[in-house]
């Protein structure tokens, strides 16, 4: 005798059983818990922090409080930021970006005069002084190394030595796996919605790719602002978030006051992706110089010039740079010149020239409609989360029987 088949669920049982699909996923990859303050910790290490702890896989690995972590921003995230998301409960990254090596030894010892807390630093391998900022990170002890733009199955082997962790941003599925595979201990998922050099790939897609298919933690990267974007992550398999733009409009953030201001009166649609910007896709805010690139044509020869000036400026041997040259090719050494020519437009923004400037911004910067210092970012953060919790328990039906 045939069985018959087994009827599907109406649409109204699919909803209650997506619904509880949903809860089981934020329960299984968070634990709320409130937070048991030690006496003996320093006041500088609790300042402003919220009242409670989330648990995840990421905050157990890296034993902070809470599932964020600032972008390693280059000349953005500097020491005071660090230490303010660290302090706040956080992992705070340092954007070592293309500095000399011997300042990023001074920013690595200031952090850890303002904290206590795990840290970590950005080392973007395919940049200038990138691969020494990242020895110097290993010979320090850094807690944490994030690395992107190359191989880092020397980071993870060196950091391993003395109980670091690494961390590889990544913007595709094949990035994630060899970063897997080669020791590292998570990865950040760069979205499309992402500043800087984001992938092809939206957040909202890539990161539940990636959780399906790593076994370490994926970090939600690319259009989170605020607690339900923290909920919305984890509810889609990530074990914490990746702020950037959120950040840079910090009081502890290196942008200037005016650039914060042009930031907050954005909108989601207000910022621009293009080749044009650095050499490989990258995302800037929208501004008039911004616009101006992206209808030009960058002049090779002024933008050689421009980059021996910045390699003398980064105390890299012009003699290194033309090596370089040889050796990586002709389309990568055009987009390393790229690179060098929009580092005079950055450095007019630290200058509050908004019209001449620019800065990496994501599509979130349409979120964000405040100034503030970074330990109340994050507790606004996970207080909006939990009200985003008890809003989705109301709408969400039981199952029935439980």
């Amino acid at each position: 005798m045939a069985v018959p088949p087994r009827a599907l669920p109406s649409w109204n049982e699919s909803l209650v059983l997506g619904a509880h699909r949903v809860r089981e996923t934020i329960y299984r990859q968070v634990q709320w818990t409130e937070l048991r303050v030690l006496p003996f910790l320093e006041a500088k290490s609790m300042q402003q922090a919220p009242a409670k702890t989330i648990r995840t896989d990421f905050t157990d690995l890296m034993g902070i409080r809470f599932p964020i972590i600032n972008a390693g921003m280059g000349w953005v995230s500097l020491p005071k930021m660090v230490a303010a998301v660290s302090n706040a409960g956080g992992l705070g990254i340092l954007g070592a970006g293309v500095q000399p090596p011997s300042v990023v030894a001074d920013q690595i010892r200031e952090i850890r005069e303002l904290t206590e807390k795990p840290f970590g630093i950005n080392c973007p391998l395919a940049m200038p002084n990138a691969v020494d900022n990242a020895k110097l990170a290993l010979k320090e002890q850094v807690p944490v190394i994030n690395y992107s733009m190359g191989r880092g199955d020397w980071i993870a082997e060196g950091a391993t030595r003395y109980g670091g962790k690494t961390i590889a941003s990544v913007n595709s599925v094949k990035l994630a796996r060899s970063a897997q595979e080669r020791g590292a201990d998570a990865i950040i998922a760069t979205g499309y919605e992402a500043a800087g050099h984001a992938g092809e790939i939206g957040t909202f897609v890539l990161v539940p790719r990636l959780a399906e298919l790593l076994d370490i933690p994926v970090i939600a990267a690319g259009g989170v602002t605020s607690g339900a974007g923290l909920l919305g992550a984890l509810a889609l398999g990530a074990s914490g978030v990746s702020l950037g733009t959120r950040f840079a409009t910090a009081t502890e953030s290196t942008w200037h006051e005016n650039f914060k201001k042009a930031a907050i009166e954005r909108d989601v649609h207000d910022t621009l992706i293009s080749e044009k910007f650095g050499g490989s896709p990258n995302r800037l805010m929208r501004t008039e110089q911004a616009e101006k690139i992206l209808r030009s044509q960058v002049n090779p020869f002024h933008a050689l010039l421009y980059s021996f000036q910045i390699a003398r400026e980064m105390d890299i041997p012009l003699t290194r740079v033309a090596l370089d040259a040889v050796r990586q090719g002709p389309k990568r050494v055009f987009e390393m010149i790229s690179m060098a020519s929009m580092q005079r437009y950055n450095k007019l923004s630290f200058e509050g020239d908004v019209g001449q400037g620019t800065v990496h911004a994501g599509q979130s910067i349409g979120l964000i409609h405040d100034t503030l210092e970074v330990a109340e970012i994050i507790r606004r953060i996970i207080t909006e989360a939990e009200d985003a919790l008890a809003r989705l328990n109301g709408i969400f039906p039981e199952r029935s029987g439980e």
